[in-house]
């Protein structure tokens, strides 16, 4: 990721095209009087493509030899639906009252 320096000025007079440096994944610090004040970065970082590729080749086949088993899933064990019943109770004491969801 490249870095580049405004000033508070020059950031105000130009932001639009900063803005457009922030979305290609350029970090843009803004100073005030030789200051740091802010930072624009992205919300979302630049996807690594080349990492992405690195990882995926690493874990190709990991699940080669995995058996599923439906019976080992918690949610489809005995008891389960007594569980989630309660919980729910628990959770959502509206729901048990009879009350419902309302929307308005």
């Amino acid at each position: 990721m490249s870095t580049i320096t405004v000033s508070a000025t020059s950031a105000r007079n130009n932001f639009f095209e900063l803005l457009n440096q922030v979305v290609l994944g350029t970090q843009v610090i803004i100073e005030r009087d030789s200051k740091e004040v802010a930072i624009l970065s992205s919300n979302k970082p630049k996807l690594d493509l080349m990492a992405l590729r690195k990882a995926t080749k690493e874990t190709h086949g990991i699940l080669k030899n995995y058996k599923f088993d439906p019976e080992d899933n918690p949610l489809r064990r005995k008891g389960a639906a007594d569980f989630l019943g309660k919980w729910d109770k628990q959770s959502f004491p509206s729901l048990r009252k009879g009350k419902g969801i309302r929307f308005k």
